[in-house]
């Protein structure tokens, strides 16, 4: 594997990683407390009725000699607006808060880190829906040839549609955002390309030797598309889910940025691009978020490259 294609994985893996873990990077809860002789194990994940309504600094002013508490690298929530008691928004950069505040006073950090939620959920959602769709077409058409003509122009249509246009047209008229509703639309122009990458690559395979050899031993149609044909194909369809995820990482970023993906108070990267636009461009809410956003979608991009040959990239 080649220096680049080590340091791709490495950013998407950290990222999914930020996602399953934003809850104890970034919390105004302990991941362990002891209080009022109490042991409580990942209150930031776990509500315990010992601890309603107790974080951040409220927490603490309750907390004695003989209490301890191991709080997350960022102590802070990212819908907190308070820090010690005072509003301080659009606080630059310090040692209280390592990359400011909002315009809201929350800490941009933690709200950079739950925003990876909404990149990884939309990005796996709208690759494996993508991936699902265009390859149920892709076998359709090689299972029966008499509507491959059709499958192709019905790809060809969806392909065509603009996707974060239409998006923002359909969640419009559905009158209120709706995650779901653009994982569904961001995959449906991305299905259109997967299902055909993966008929090329299953017809291609099919007409090779080793799927006629197959034939005259005896293999039904069925059996040499699903096991001979198929896994020729699995290259393709790798190249072209790392796409879709990574046209979904910038279609979020779009959606949150106009209002249409994920809302407030859950953060987003693309959210944070919205306040730096409507606050002066402060470079701490559009610099971290901007560049989180490029790293995973080049990162993606650079997965989806081959090995040697024909280049790809996001549209």
């Amino acid at each position: 594997m080649s220096a680049r294609r080590k340091l791709a994985t490495s950013v998407v893996v950290v990222a999914v990683l930020a996602a399953l873990f934003s809850s104890c990077l970034a919390s105004d809860k302990p991941l362990v407390l002891r209080y009022d002789g109490t042991t409580y194990w990942l209150p930031n994940i776990f509500d315990y009725d010992g601890l309603s309504g107790l974080s951040g600094d409220r927490l603490r002013d309750r907390m004695d000699k003989d209490d301890w508490a191991i709080w997350a690298p960022i102590p802070y929530s990212p819908s907190g607006v308070r820090t010690a008691g005072q509003l301080r928004p659009l606080e630059a950069p310090s040692s209280r808060h390592w990359l400011g505040t909002d315009d809201r006073g929350r800490d941009v950090f933690a709200r950079l880190i739950h925003g990876t939620r909404a990149t990884v959920i939309t990005a796996c959602g709208a690759a494996a829906l993508a991936l699902l769709v265009g390859l149920t077409l892709a076998l359709l058409a090689a299972f029966v040839r008499r509507v491959d003509t059709a499958v192709i122009a019905s790809c060809d249509v969806a392909a065509a549609m603009p996707a974060i246009v239409v998006v923002v047209a359909a969640q419009g008229l559905i009158g209120s955002a709706s995650l779901l509703a653009a994982i569904v639309l961001i995959a449906i122009p991305r299905a259109a390309d997967t299902a055909r990458i993966a008929r090329a690559g299953l017809h291609s395979a099919l007409a090779a030797p080793f799927c006629d050899a197959a034939r005259a031993t005896g293999a039904t149609e069925s059996r040499v598309v699903l096991q001979h044909a198929l896994p020729h194909a699995v290259p393709q369809l790798a190249v072209a889910t790392a796409l879709t995820a990574a046209t979904a990482v910038l279609a979020e970023a779009a959606l949150s940025f106009l209002g249409f993906g994920v809302q407030p108070p859950d953060a987003s990267w693309g959210e944070l691009l919205k306040q730096a636009s409507q606050n002066d461009l402060r470079w701490w809410l559009a610099v971290p978020a901007g560049a989180a956003i490029a790293a995973v979608a080049a990162a993606l991009n650079a997965l989806a490259q081959p090995a040697g040959g024909e280049s790809y990239r996001v549209l």
